[in-house]
């Protein structure tokens, strides 16, 4: 296998990843639980599968030393609160705003991960940043401070200023970690945050909830976001941060053929302008990684 090899199953893994993450916004609705139920039942379940998937494959699920948990803690709080954030700016705005301002996090990364990796700032990432923060204009046209939609953007702003230092501080970590072990204690940290939450809640998942809960624990947060970890072992933060933006263009799909919206103009033009960003970095990681 040749050097390069890696990265471009990275590449390969994190367009994946995008296109089965862009679905999880859809379960803010279709669930008729609080945004902090949902993360913490889909957590335990998520939990539960990667340990048992890490135990298969290694054996072995501890981590090298005490700092390494300290660091874990750091990052499972970080994620915790990205996917409280995240689902709550959905339910009390709407998936598209909850989607569209969660998409700030690339422009964040483009501009802290030089700080923390003591690199210097490209100004095509800048480009890159500015062309997403055009297409959330133009996904978001209007902003009326007068109703739900400014609750909506300030937590999904919030989330994705969390989610954007998880990932920088994930990729700076734990680069030599395997996905699988990395994100299964993260999910464990999350589920034991949100346990309290859970046994004084007054909302008991239905049938049809608990359906929908497994799957978006085993689909759409194990695998999904074990695929994300792999891909920040090989590409950099910014990368995944600016092809993940493909998420939003993805859930627009899924929305028009699972519940049959169909989007305005302006969405369809935010959509391609976050996928031209998204394909640009892309193609720009392809070429500097140097394979065919």
């Amino acid at each position: 296998m040749s050097a390069a090899s890696p990265a471009k199953s990275a590449l390969l893994t994190l367009h994946l990843g995008a296109f089965m993450m862009g679905a999880t916004g859809l379960f803010s609705k279709i669930i008729e639980l609080p945004a902090w139920d949902i993360t913490g039942y889909r957590t335990w379940i998520a939990a539960a599968v990667l340990f048992a998937w890490v135990w298969w494959r290694e054996r072995n699920i501890a981590l090298k030393s005490p700092r390494d948990y300290g660091r874990m803690l750091i990052l499972g709080v970080l994620l915790a609160l990205h996917w409280v954030t995240f689902f709550y700016s959905m339910q009390v705005a709407n998936i598209a705003v909850g989607m569209i301002s969660l998409y700030a996090y690339p422009v964040v990364t483009v501009f802290i991960e030089p700080w923390i990796k003591r690199t210097q700032l490209d100004w095509r990432d800048v480009v890159s940043g500015v062309l997403v923060l055009v297409g959330i204009y133009w996904l978001v046209p209007e902003f009326d401070l007068g109703n739900n939609l400014t609750e909506g953007v300030i937590w999904g702003v919030i989330s994705a200023l969390t989610f954007a230092v998880r990932n920088l501080l994930l990729s700076h970590w734990f680069s030599n970690q395997t996905a699988a072990r990395s994100m299964s204690y993260q999910v464990l940290i999350v589920a034991l945050l949100m346990t309290p939450v859970l046994l004084l809640s007054n909302h008991q998942p239905t049938e049809k909830d608990w359906w929908l809960l497994i799957c978006l624990g085993i689909i759409f947060t194990a695998v999904t976001h074990t695929l994300l970890g792999f891909s920040l072992r090989y590409l950099t933060a910014k990368t995944v941060g600016l092809v993940a933006c493909l998420q939003p263009v993805y859930a627009v799909i899924y929305e028009i053929f699972l519940l049959h919206e169909i989007p305005a103009s302006s969405t369809l033009i935010g959509g391609a302008i976050i996928m031209g960003a998204a394909i640009y970095e892309s193609v720009r990681e392809h070429k500097k990684s140097g394979y065919a």
